[in-house]
């Protein structure tokens, strides 16, 4: 046997013995990561749970077999029946931050690529006061167009519209200048200029070639805007009067699927974009 044979047999060994400690680990930090919310579900579940009460004071509530029955396929429409009356209003919550939450983040990420795009690849006089605009707009927090938000809102007539929670998000200040560094760093002129000979249209230049530039940045700032919309309770909370269209952070709720409702669509919605972000760092480093 040469030498060859026997050191690829070695790195092969190294290899595995490699592959198995990182899958212990993985599952190890997992494992670590989803136990207290295992556990939660299950003393909800079988236990029951301590909520605070009035004064002070704590109330023990029974365990709530929603899908521990005797019987749980066969009773399984009843027991749904008993679960969305008994949380209706979770989901009442839940359905409006997901119409509020969704439009909005494709306005945030969509026109701020727009923007983006506007700003790098076309000349016009007022570009740099525009662009320093831009960062002057970003130093001033939310709280303070608060007020002013709120009396052009009652002004209108707009009060509890979900309406007047996504139009707002048109304007991402923050976000327009992230895709602008990332799209400075990628952008091609010789590109655009090529697809403006062949007949291209400006749109359809940035809806074809800009967009899919930007997918890791665009990826980014989804799950950034997902997640800030989606927990925002400040502003709802002055607009939103009506019970029937407030979002889940206003609702809140005793038991622990209000908890499983407010986190599980931000994990879901990471788990979705974050493969376009690795892919994204991984072109990078194959251009560089």
């Amino acid at each position: 046997m040469s030498e060859n044979t026997i050191t690829n047999t070695e790195l092969k060994k190294k290899e595995v013995k490699l592959k198995i400690i990182v899958y212990l680990v993985s599952v190890l930090l997992t494992l670590m990561i989803l136990w207290p919310i295992i556990m939660m579900l299950y003393e909800e579940l079988t236990v029951g749970t301590v909520v605070a009460g009035p004064y002070g004071t704590f109330i023990e509530q029974e365990p709530t077999r929603y899908f521990l029955t005797q019987h749980p396929f066969r009773d399984l429409a009843k027991n749904w029946a008993r679960f969305t009356s008994d949380h209706e209003g979770m989901f009442i919550g839940l359905k409006n931050s997901l119409i509020v939450t969704i439009p909005s983040t494709f306005f945030t990420v969509y026109f701020s690529a727009l923007t983006a795009y506007a700003i790098t690849a076309y000349e016009w006089k007022l570009k740099v006061v525009f662009d320093k605009f831009i960062i002057v707009v970003m130093m001033i927090p939310n709280t303070v167009a608060t007020v002013g938000f709120y009396q052009m809102v009652y002004k209108i007539g707009m009060v509890n519209k979900l309406s007047m929670l996504i139009l707002p998000t048109i304007a991402a200040p923050m976000t327009v200048f992230f895709m602008r560094m990332y799209l400075q760093a990628t952008f091609s002129k010789e590109i655009v200029e090529s697809a403006r000979l062949d007949g291209a249209r400006e749109f359809r230049i940035f809806n074809q070639i800009i967009l899919p530039m930007l997918k890791p940045a665009i990826a980014t700032q989804a799950i950034f805007a997902f997640v800030t919309n989606w927990t925002n309770s400040f502003v709802p909370s002055i607009i939103l009067i009506d019970m029937k269209v407030k979002t889940l952070p206003l609702i809140g709720g005793g038991t622990i699927w209000y908890s499983y409702a407010s986190f599980v669509p931000p994990i879901i919605v990471y788990a979705f974009f974050s493969k376009h972000i690795v892919e994204g760092i991984a072109l990078g480093g194959v251009k560089t």
